[in-house]
């Protein structure tokens, strides 16, 4: 998840520094959606992580919430560095070089 929340992050840095059309991007609508879209996984992985991590602790078999937890975490992280991609491409800074870096990471 930490790749998710440092994709996530530098999406909302860099839509709060891109200008385009006199505002920053962060407050075009499509922008708004994939943030919030991006912030609701990242939640909703570390929800299912920590049920699953409760579950352990209270000394339950926890092989379908850890499962549950792995997989939704593990396709939430692509899905984010994606949408986090996509919100760089969508208005582009020649000298910003964080979409490859980004893709290298989720190729790894």
């Amino acid at each position: 998840m930490g790749i998710a929340q440092g994709a996530y992050e530098s999406a909302v840095r860099y839509s709060a520094e891109r200008q385009q059309f006199g505002k920053p991007i962060r407050e075009f609508q499509a922008i708004q959606f994939k943030l919030a879209d991006m912030a609701t996984q990242i939640d909703a992985a570390r929800l299912l992580m920590y049920r699953a991590a409760w579950a352990k602790d209270q000394g339950k078999k926890t092989t379908k919430e850890s499962s549950m937890a792995k997989l939704f975490a593990s396709e939430m992280s692509v899905h984010v560095c994606e949408e986090a991609i996509q919100t760089q491409l969508a208005f582009p800074d020649p000298a910003s070089v964080l979409p490859q870096n980004l893709a290298r990471m989720m190729i790894r």
